[in-house]
């Protein structure tokens, strides 16, 4: 009965942390790094995350000021990878997006 006891409470103790670690990434932001346009232009700006895995483009635009959307979805702890991104004018854009203020 004891040995019972302790495993359910290492199973909620380990649901509990992984519940914990997923919700702190909705309603973050990680900053664009190293994402640039098909043709080579540098892209700046932030993903804001919905939930624990996915967020969009806020704020995020080439080096010329043009406007850039698109998902972003986050495969590890640190990071989230451009999905769907692309400028104004149609031309794709592909990074990552790095969480630095967990």
């Amino acid at each position: 009965m004891q040995r019972l006891q302790i495993i359910s409470v290492f199973a909620f103790v380990i649901f509990y942390s992984l519940n914990l670690s997923a919700q702190g990434y909705q309603g973050k932001y990680c900053e664009l790094d190293g994402a640039s346009t098909e043709s080579g232009q540098d892209v700046d700006g932030e993903c804001y995350m919905y939930s624990d895995q996915y967020g969009e483009l806020d704020g995020a635009e080439t080096g010329d000021g043009e406007s850039v959307s698109g998902e972003c979805y986050r495969y590890s702890e640190r990071y989230a990878e451009l999905e769907s991104a692309e400028t104004e004018s149609g031309e794709s854009v592909s990074g990552e997006c790095y969480f630095y203020n967990l």
